[in-house]
């Protein structure tokens, strides 16, 4: 009885030295927290069927291979390139497009958010006057355009909108008017400056389970100071989403509206078969994200 009391005695004793030591020990230090990156650079590379915008093919039909890189900044502050190759045969002496853009983006109210910015598309080389003799003559006129633009948009659902101020891609009354540009719509063309062209579009994005994506877009292209050029496009398509970065993307794509760029004529080479630039089709890409 006696030697269970002193043991009763010491373990209490040692109990209470325990807590008082826990009492005067520091906390343990919380879990520092993990800094939110000032800047991320999210990159991708890609391999598509057809370089299609807007509803229009830019390769003539070809496949493509796309790159692009941006710099993003917590505030919303992004700076982009993207680039990709382009056909000859419709855009005067350019095998190459690069886009450089400067904007912010950033959401509101939970399940709303905007962008605003523009982006420089420039052409190495792509210049109307470098046309082959043999199928035209016409005055120097770059291709190179500046595009400003602006969204809204609210959980899957987002519009947009867009300006040139410059001319649309080069186009003018002396390689787009009344002299045969659109061999299939002789009274199509430019009347004037293309400066002030736009467009406007909505498009919806939805995941339908994790790695399975559906979308679809609508939009109208205006060019300003024409007769028979501006049209609608529309596309819809899926994209399955896979582990390292993985992605591949399908979509059908289309326009109406406009019947001028139906069998176009090559801009460099006579012998090319006529081409419809916005012919509707699926088209397929496959793309890495890092």
């Amino acid at each position: 009885m006696r030697k269970s009391l002193v043991s009763i005695a010491i373990l209490s004793t040692l109990a209470i030295s325990s807590f008082a030591f826990a009492e005067d020990a520091p906390a343990p230090a919380a879990p520092a927290a993990v800094a939110t990156p000032t800047w991320t650079f999210p990159s991708s590379i890609s391999l598509t069927s057809d370089y299609i915008w807007r509803g229009q093919t830019q390769t003539w039909g070809k496949p493509a291979v796309q790159a692009g890189i941006e710099a993003d900044h917590a505030s919303g502050l992004y700076l982009g390139f993207w680039g990709s190759n382009v056909s000859s045969h419709w855009l005067p002496n350019a095998n190459l497009e690069t886009d450089w853009s400067v904007g912010f983006r950033n959401t509101f109210m939970t399940d709303f958010k905007y962008d605003v910015g523009g982006t420089y598309i420039f052409y190495p080389g792509g210049d109307f006057s470098k046309v082959p003799a043999a199928t035209g003559t016409f005055d120097s006129s770059k291709l190179n355009s500046l595009e400003l633009y602006a969204s809204l948009g609210w959980k899957w659902f987002t519009i947009k909108g867009g300006v040139m101020p410059t001319k649309f891609y080069g186009w003018n009354v002396n390689n787009s008017g009344y002299v045969g540009a659109f061999p299939n719509r002789p009274n199509d063309g430019v009347t004037g400056n293309t400066s002030g062209s736009g467009y406007f579009m909505g498009s919806a994005s939805y995941d339908v389970i994790p790695g399975l994506n559906v979308a679809g877009e609508v939009g109208r292209e205006m060019i300003a100071n024409s007769t028979g050029l501006d049209w609608t496009w529309y596309k819809v398509g899926v994209t399955k989403s896979f582990d390292g970065g993985w992605a591949v993307n399908g979509f059908f794509t289309g326009t109406t509206g406009s019947k001028a760029y139906k069998n176009y004529l090559s801009f460099d080479d006579l012998t090319a078969p006529s081409k419809s630039i916005d012919k509707s089709k699926v088209v397929i890409t496959l793309t890495k994200s890092f």
